[in-house]
């Protein structure tokens, strides 16, 4: 039987999303997830993602126990540092992280997106409704509100909520003054095999952990190994490929790529123009990106959200990269993401246990998300702007402040923000 009646309907199967979802069948709320999407695997890659103990804190408190074990155990191996470096892999910056046990509440949890999409859509079954393009969404009369997909359908519901994605366009009807701009940086990403013969070829660093690099002319490199333990079977494992992944970024005006950097010859002009800005930079840098694989590659503009006040709360509301997108160059989008769902989750699971009125419930969510949402955005926006410095002088202040952390021992869990 549901909770009270309370119905609810999630555009967008990503990370938030499905998250909500589990928590809410959890508690026997009515919910509905419509995915634009045919599959869960449609345009899914392999890159992983880092869950942080919020993330876990959200998955604990939204999926059913034999799925976060089941997530728990197709984790990779944990990082053992953070690395700041220069372009010629002079020390800057080593972060040591503690060795916890991936059970541990406090572990981050590397996990495929492949791997974290399959499990999240596990039980689920026809609460996810695929091929389900939106376009638009309208308040009935007797206070419920009804989305319509492009394919003539539509579903009713108390509430709807936009999770679906940095290109929402739940959230362009409903807040069309919410903006997303280019930053002016554009990135280049792509990943080589774990062989035995480029494990030996990696730097060290990148074999411990992420691995930032502070480059000339603005530009910046990103790297990291994902890689697990052997196990004896697979019955219960999910996209367990091992790789080194890389990305690099500058401004716009240095980084010259295709004027369509999805195009066909697009992979191969990007590594090209990564490149041909890595003269002087170590051997072994220029080896990574010179030995990647080109189906691996992708390249893109860094865009960010415009941080935006409280609007009037209605029964309509947005969770994630819907509303509050931020540049992946704090790594924490996901996990924002995820604490949304799990504040998300409590305000409508009260709603239907009748402990509280919906619109308030939904306003205190929104005026949390907003606060900690755009604070996210900001500092992930700041973290960029000093990677990508190209006057002398803010870039010798970033390596002097990197130098002085390193020093300073207390200094390097404040860092992280840990």
């Amino acid at each position: 039987m549901h909770a009270r009646g309370l119905k609810v309907r999630i555009i967008g199967a990503g990370t938030g999303g499905l998250c909500l979802a589990q928590g809410l069948k959890k508690d026997n709320v009515e919910v509905e997830v419509h995915e634009r999407d045919d599959s869960p695997s449609d345009r899914l890659q392999g890159y992983r993602l880092s869950i942080s103990a919020t993330g876990r804190r959200a998955l604990k408190a939204c999926l059913p126990g034999e799925l976060l074990d089941k997530l728990i155990e197709n984790s990779a191996k944990p990082s053992e540092a953070v690395s700041f470096l220069d372009h010629r892999l002079s020390r800057l910056l080593v972060i040591d992280l503690p060795h916890a046990a991936r059970e541990d509440a406090t572990s981050e949890l590397p996990i495929s997106r492949i791997a974290l999409r399959r499990i999240l859509v596990e039980g689920l079954g026809d609460v996810i409704q695929y091929g389900k393009k939106f376009v638009a969404f309208e308040y009935a009369s007797d206070d419920k509100v009804t989305a319509r997909f492009e394919d003539g359908s539509s579903t009713t519901g108390d509430v709807l909520i936009g999770a679906d994605g940095a290109s929402s366009r739940l959230r362009g009807l409903l807040l069309p003054h919410a903006r997303r701009v280019d930053t002016g940086i554009v990135a280049v990403s792509g990943k080589i095999g774990l062989t035995s013969e480029v494990r030996r070829a990696t730097p060290q660093p990148i074999l411990r952990g992420p691995t930032l690099i502070l480059g000339p002319r603005g530009c910046f490199m990103f790297s990291s190994t994902v890689d697990y333990e052997d196990s004896r079977g697979d019955e219960h494992h999910y996209d367990r490929e091992k790789y080194v992944m890389w990305g690099f970024s500058a401004h716009g005006d240095t980084l010259d790529l295709p004027a369509n950097l999805t195009g066909g010859s697009g992979p191969g002009d990007a590594i090209n123009a990564v490149i041909a800005l890595m003269d002087g930079w170590h051997p072994d840098l220029r080896r990574l990106v010179q030995i990647t694989d080109v189906s691996t590659v992708t390249a893109f503009p860094v865009k960010t959200s415009v941080p935006i006040p409280p609007w009037r709360t209605q029964r309509v509301t947005l969770l994630g990269d819907a509303l509050h997108n931020m540049t992946p160059f704090r790594g924490i989008g996901a996990n924002t993401a995820l604490r949304d769902a799990e504040v998300l989750h409590q305000a409508l699971a009260a709603v239907a246990g009748g402990e509280t009125d919906l619109i308030p419930e939904l306003a205190r969510y929104e005026r949390d998300m907003i606060e900690y949402g755009f604070a996210a955005v900001r500092t992930s926006l700041n973290d960029m702007q000093r990677f990508h410095a190209r006057g002398a002088l803010a870039k010798a202040a970033t390596k002097a402040t990197f130098r002085v952390v390193d020093r300073v021992t207390p200094l390097k869990a404040a860092f992280l923000g840990r």
